[in-house]
């Protein structure tokens, strides 16, 4: 039987969500396939498999029942149990030996212990003790956080303390794990979020005449550092200018929120290139998070200026000014972005510098032996 690597991702494959977590997994996924059987496993309301780009994906449903929805919401509540899927297929037909599993969230590690794996990998995507000191604009996530948030940082302290290694974002997001438990410095792997460069560079669309300019913010808009991020856009920076300059905001679930007629909430999109390259300056102005933002990455493959703040830009080893603009006050994007808009050879250079940048230190192939390198680690402790 070949090696194989079993990923674990508690979430919706199928139809596809481009989210940052989904595109970390499925690309960290298609680099193992290139050396071993691969196969991401998830959860959504329906049934979903098929083969993409030599990864088997496997999507099962949530829940069997009204009995087992029921008992979820309840576990996720009370039981120090909790796990956000409780696979069969995940193990089924498994070599010990020859498997890595690999779980995309620590609130999985619970389904793992039930059936006593004791080498796995975890993908920490963010640290996510972090997130209670985000501020919450959701009553139902509030509600949750307040309840759950001591039992939760428990589980995901014991999955960071018995996986055999730890993949994470950035160094800053290692940092917080080894000040928290020491013990996991020589268990960690920095992993920064990529993309495929070369499918941003070689991007052909017709780019749209138009007057004025746009600016351009994407994510997730139900993630708490995205919606406090576009309150801050529809609050302090968009007023500050006119019709001519159109603030566009892509993501699922934004918030409700009162904006001016220059802020255009576009939700999903499903080809968000067209949209950064029809932008003129593209921004982040990000007050908190984890991890690496790939809405940055994104924005600077396509050479794109991108004024953010220094938690925007956690994990990209960047030169301020040069291939990136960092400002902390939120209050003074709307000066640099008037800059920006007077001076196009400024533009100019910060989007092909930040192309650069992208190119030579954030490309997945980059990262392809380092992560061979712990999967072969995994499967020596396996044997």
């Amino acid at each position: 039987m070949p090696e194989e690597v079993r990923i674990v991702y508690p979430d919706q494959l199928y139809p596809k969500r481009v989210m940052g977590s989904y595109l970390r997994t499925f690309n960290i996924a298609k680099l193992a396939s290139e050396k071993f059987k691969t196969s991401i496993f998830g959860i959504a309301s329906e049934l979903y498999e098929n083969e993409k780009c030599g990864v088997h994906v496997i999507q099962e449903k949530k829940y069997e029942n009204f009995t087992t929805k029921l008992k979820h919401f309840s576990d996720g509540l009370f039981s120090d149990n909790y796990s956000l899927m409780d696979s069969k297929t995940v193990f089924k037909d498994f070599i010990p030996e020859n498997t890595i599993f690999q779980i995309e969230s620590p609130m999985v590690y619970n389904m793992l212990k039930k059936r006593k794996i004791e080498n796995y990998i975890l993908d920490e995507h963010n640290v996510y003790w972090e997130f209670s000191k985000f501020p919450n604009f959701d009553l139902k996530n509030k509600i949750y956080t307040k309840l759950a948030f001591k039992r939760d940082k428990n589980i995901e302290i014991k999955a960071i303390k018995n996986a055999s290694h730890i993949l994470t974002c950035s160094e800053s997001d290692k940092i917080k794990i080894v000040e928290e438990i020491p013990e996991t410095d020589d268990k960690i792997t920095v992993i920064p979020n990529c993309v495929d460069f070369k499918e941003y560079d070689n991007y052909k669309w017709v780019k749209q005449n138009k007057n004025g300019f746009t600016v351009l913010f994407m994510g997730l808009l139900s993630y708490q550092p995205n919606t406090d991020a576009v309150y801050s856009i529809c609050n302090k920076i968009a007023p500050e200018f006119g019709e001519n300059v159109q603030f566009k905001i892509i993501g699922k679930n934004p918030p409700k929120i009162n904006h001016p007629n220059n802020v255009k909430f576009l939700g999903y999109v499903e080809d968000v290139k067209e949209h950064i390259l029809n932008s003129d300056i593209c921004i982040a102005p990000l007050r908190y998070g984890s991890g690496t933002r790939l809405k940055l990455l994104e924005y600077m493959a396509m050479g794109k200026p991108v004024i953010t703040t220094s938690k925007g830009a956690e994990g990209i080893d960047y030169i301020n000014n040069k291939n990136i603009i960092i400002e902390n006050d939120i209050n003074k994007f709307s000066g640099i972005i008037t800059e920006l808009m007077v001076d196009e050879t400024i533009r100019n250079n910060l989007g092909k510098n930040a192309k650069i940048l992208i190119k030579n230190s954030y490309d997945w192939k980059i990262y392809q032996k380092d992560l061979f390198n712990v999967y072969e680690e995994v499967l020596n402790e396996n044997n």
